[in-house]
């Protein structure tokens, strides 16, 4: 197996290209970035545009966040203790300001606002001073009079953000339309936030997604859990918000509420079920080497993709110097691909699709890492490069280049600088800047009214400014603009219920959308709001407006508020295309149902959609088996058969793993009525269940229907693994007979493992030379499972039957992890040893590299070799598991970075990527990743086998901090074979056959 570390990236290496005659040479980077005046030569961009230095080293360096103030002039974060953080330089990052005074477009002063900072990843301006995170802190350092001098020390908002979240720290800070500051926060750690002092239970947790925190009323919330490490926010027309990501897909869609897919762990409510997927139609990234700036393999489909799968930063382009085709387009810097990537954002149902355009700009330059864009008052788009080599954070150790760091700007056509100073216009100037063609005048105005409005010390009645907002949310020509009259009047506290209220029945429908989104936050929500709701939810024709009810349901506090809306959105026609919409009427409904079980059985015959069914379903039996399923019975005999199997789905669902589940009350008559349906669909799911429920009769019949040759393929498989997750009495006894079916071969060696029968060792050494190659992985993963067994398998080792290279580390290491003293000398007699790596890796990645530069290499070949040692784990192009990382979009092509993870795989790994053992009770051994962990099952993902595991059939479970890829790996493979293997990993796309084609 080969494990990708988690990138933001930008630690140094050398790359390694694969093509041409030599697969596997290393070229070298460049040894220092062009420079800075040269630099916009090495950029391509549409005609018209021009790039100019703004700012360089020295005057800046490590320039990892920046904002905007009221004049104009840019606020810069540097951040020296990247990439080693806290065991890095303390108290060296600052903040800068430049300001560009006769408008050519370059700084023309710098002053040093602070310097002493640690762990400064992000910087907003406003309400008398400047937030920074500062992990574990968010903190505000006050400047009152504006005279850009600290007015004294900083203090700390909000902490509990953990410190262990390195390149994953916090991060993305920017107002939003609603007047919260928005940030975002990585996946590598879990964080309690809240403010200093406050205990646990005051706390709210966080470990991926965006967050929010209100400047004035001092509260902090989750906005959406999930994805990796996202690093860009920002926010459309419509004040939707989007955030830029990393690893997985790049581009998601922020609802208040959602929960969306993530690169690993589950999110904190285990009734999720599923999570949002990505708005972006197309990946980044095509496979092969990173580099732009040089030719080699898969350059032209990987360039063509966009880069890479690193993102950076966030803007939809609302500025006004820019062609107009570019506005409302999404743009991100990819790191990996040295450029700015350009996605076109379109409305899809609920939500949106974006596609991928032409790259806004490419930098042929290794060094260039951009950061950061933002556009500001003359239209004009300021962006950093951090200036750095390499991809990978830990690639570098402390080796960074501090010393590295430009701001350039990026304008179109003949660029009219413009001089600004917003803090000293009046109310009624910055209400007529709300529709101003440049969002940035629209959202810096908008927080300096917000300011003056809610200044405790000052003040500040609006009558005049809110009567010319009024108006302008009544009049203006599109929506907009009358938004941000809304937002404005929100911000400045001048918009009552009864604005809200009206604006419900609005033409438009994103207006209707935030007039619920802010009612929602009304404290209390009027009850006629309530009932206003759940008549939109059944009526309103616009998905935008029931993504937004479905939103505002979770933030109503009690059951008699949720309840008309809950029932609404449920009953309400969806279309299964609108992920978003569907996924968020569940998590709203969710919250109902597990309230109050009534609810749910109430209203799951009125749901029209399939897996809104099945969800409450698996949601009622999961809380309670026997009650559950009592209230189901209704559901369940009907005479609606796409009821019953939707229900019968998701009661499985929930019931799997489970060992003791009580029938429920009423249970013979409600098998009887199961065991009458024509569907032979139905019949095979309600057999199942009466399985699982220990239905004498069906055991025996789902037996049947396993021995039964003639049967289905699928329908065998499926008894095969219900009997198996039941243990049947008897299975492990029919098991051999069944090893001769093709079909079932590979799952009936995985069942033997769960049985324990004392004759299986034999059974299944004495077939393995006529096993399938992926079989035998099977076949020795079961042997390695139990001492006896795996002490048969060694003597097989010793006698030549079972080849030694066929027993993978990962296997030599659970052998170990038996706990069984001769059985661990044996090994190490018979097999050898799996040695740690971390002391000399160094000297281990000298020589495999020399390895790979002493002769020719075949990728066909390396696929066989790949798919033998690393497939089980780790998807590649088209095929491969889920254990680990997809590696498709990794540098793989990078020498140094796949040695590093391969020989030392343990130095820095993501805890849910560890080993966890299982003893059972009956003497069997499962080792893997714990994916998931209820009262009543554990799941556990080994290298060829999704496991469940009952609670009662625990014995002990013990966690550790090795990487669930062992080291190792290339001692069992020749020189040929890991030069092949290597430059098959560097492949452009997939190649050759497969070896079981």
């Amino acid at each position: 197996m080969i494990a990708r570390r988690i990138p933001l990236a930008l630690a140094a290496t050398a790359l390694l290209i694969a093509g041409g005659d030599e697969p596997g040479h290393l070229l070298d980077h460049d040894d220092a970035p062009t420079p800075a005046a040269q630099a916009p030569s090495k950029m391509t961009m549409p005609p018209g545009f021009v790039v100019k230095p703004f700012a360089a080293e020295p005057d800046v360096v490590q320039p990892i966040a920046f904002t905007i103030d009221a004049r104009g002039r840019l606020w810069v974060v540097e951040n020296y203790s990247y990439p080693i953080w806290l065991e890095g330089p303390v108290g060296k990052d600052r903040v800068l300001i430049f300001e560009d005074v006769d408008g050519d477009g370059a700084f023309d002063t710098r002053k040093v606002f602070f310097e002493g900072g640690t762990s400064l990843t992000g910087i907003e301006l406003g309400f008398g001073g400047v937030w920074l995170c500062a992990t574990p802190n968010l903190v505000f350092i006050p400047d009152a009079d504006g005279d850009d001098v600290p007015d004294g020390p900083a203090k700390v908002v909000l902490d509990g953000w953990d410190e262990k979240a390195q390149h994953n720290m916090f991060n993305g800070l920017k107002w939003g339309p609603d007047g919260w500051l928005w940030g975002c926060n990585g996946i590598l750690s879990n964080s309690l936030v809240g403010k200093p002092g406050a205990p646990a239970a005051g706390r709210v947790p966080i470990n991926t997604g965006v967050w929010r925190y209100h400047p004035v009323r001092q509260e902090f919330e989750v906005v959406a859990h999930g994805t990796t490490n996202p690093w860009g926010l920002d926010f459309d027309d419509h004040g939707e918000a989007f955030i830029t990501n990393c690893v997985i897909a790049h581009l998601f869609h922020v609802v208040p509420g959602a929960r969306y897919d993530r690169m690993f762990g589950e999110d904190f409510n285990p009734h999720t079920y599923e999570r949002i997927p990505t708005v972006a139609d197309h990946l980044h990234w095509a496979g092969g080497h990173w580099t732009e700036s040089r030719e080699g393999a898969g350059h032209d489909r990987h360039s063509l993709a966009g880069g890479g799968h690193a993102h950076v930063g966030a803007m939809i382009y609302l500025g006004d110097q820019w062609p107009d085709r570019y506005r409302d387009g999404m743009f991100t810097f990819n790191i990996h691909g040295h450029r700015v990537n350009h996605d076109r954002l379109e409305r899809k149902g609920s939500t949106y699709v974006a596609s991928h355009e032409p790259d806004l700009l490419r930098v042929d330059d290794v060094w260039f890492r951009g950061l950061e864009l933002k556009y500001g008052p003359d239209g004009g788009v300021y962006f950093t490069d951090w200036s750095d080599i390499g991809e990978c954070h830990e690639n570098d150790a402390d080796g960074s280049h501090r010393e590295n760091g430009r701001i350039y700007k990026m304008t179109h056509g003949d660029a009219k600088p413009v001089k600004v100073d917003l803090a000293k216009l009046s109310d009624l100037e910055l209400v007529a800047l709300q529709g101003h063609k440049n969002e940035w005048y629209v959202r810096t105005a908008r927080r300096l009214l917000q300011e003056r409005a809610t200044n405790a010390e000052a003040p500040h009645p609006m009558p005049e400014a809110r009567a010319a907002l009024l108006r302008m949310l009544a009049d203006a020509p599109d929506a907009p603009r009358r938004l941000r009259a809304l937002w404005a009047l929100n911000a400045i506290g001048a918009v009552d219920v009864e604005n809200l209220i009206a604006l419900l029945d609005d033409r438009e429908e994103s207006v209707r959308a935030w007039g619920a989104r802010l009612l929602a936050e009304t404290t209390p929500v009027p009850p006629d709001v309530v009932d206003k709701f759940a008549e939109m939810a059944g009526s309103d024709p616009a998905p935008r407006v029931r993504l937004a009810l479905a939103s505002a349901l979770s933030r109503m506090p009690t059951s008699e508020y949720r309840r008309p809306l809950a029932r609404a959105l449920a009953s309400a026609e969806i279309d299964p295309g609108d992920r978003m919409l569907a996924l968020m009427t569940w998590y709203a409904i969710e919250t109902e149902a597990a309230a109050s079980p009534e609810f749910a059985t109430e209203v799951l015959p009125t749901v029209k959609l399939p897996m809104l069914r099945e969800f409450l379903a698996r949601r009622l039996v999961s809380a309670d088996p026997a009650k559950g399923l009592a209230a189901l019975a209704p559901a369940l005999n009907s005479d609606r058969d796409d009821l019953r199997s939707d229900v019968l789905d998701g009661v499985l669902d929930a019931l799997r793993g489970r060992k003791q589940v009580d029938r429920p009350d009423g249970w013979s008559d409600l098998y009887a009525g199961l065991s009458a349906v024509k569907s032979p669909e139905l019949l095979d799911k309600a057999l199942l269940l009466a399985v699982i429920l220990d239905e004498p009769k069906a055991v025996e019949a789902l037996r049947a229907l396993l021995l039964d040759p003639k049967a289905g393929a699928d329908r065998r498989a499926t008894a095969l693994a219900t009997l198996t997750e039941r243990r049947a009495p008897g299975l492990g006894r029919d098991l051999p007979g069944l090893l001769d079916d093709d079909a079932l071969r590979a799952r009936v060696i995985r069942a033997m493992a769960a049985f324990g029968e004392p004759d299986a060792p034999k059974i299944l050494l004495d077939r393995y030379a006529r096993l399938s190659p992926a079989e035998r992985e099977d076949a020795v993963a079961a042997l390695a499972s139990r001492p006896a067994w795996a002490l048969a398998l060694l003597d097989a080792i010793e006698r030549g039957v079972v080849p030694r290279r066929e027993v993978s580390v990962t296997v030599a290491r659970q052998i170990q992890a038996l706990g069984d003293a001769a059985l661990s000398k044996r090994l190490e007699a018979v097999w050898g040893t799996a040695r740690a790596t971390s002391a000399d890796k160094a000297a281990l990645i000298g020589k495999y590299k020399a390895i790979l530069g002493s002769g020719q290499a075949d990728p066909v070949a390396g696929r066989a070799a790949y798919e033998r040692t690393c497939q089980a784990c780790h998807k590649l192009f088209d095929a491969g598991g889920d254990v680990g990382p997809e590696l498709t979009g990794s540098d793989r092509a990078n020498a140094d970075y796949i040695l590093e993870n391969v020989l030392d795989p343990s130095a820095t790994v993501a805890h849910e990527y560890t080993v966890t053992n299982v003893a059972t009770a009956d003497g069997r051994l499962v080792s893997g990743i714990l994916r998931s962990q209820t009262d009543a099952v554990l799941t556990i993902q080994t290298a060829n086998e999704l496991v469940l595991i009952p609670a009662e059939d625990v014995e002990e479970v013990k966690r550790s901090n090795v990487s669930m890829m062992p080291e190792g790996q290339l001692e069992t493979l020749s020189e040929q074979e890991i030069r092949d293997l290597f430059a098959y990993l560097a492949s452009p796309g997939q190649v050759g056959p497969a070896a079981s084609e």
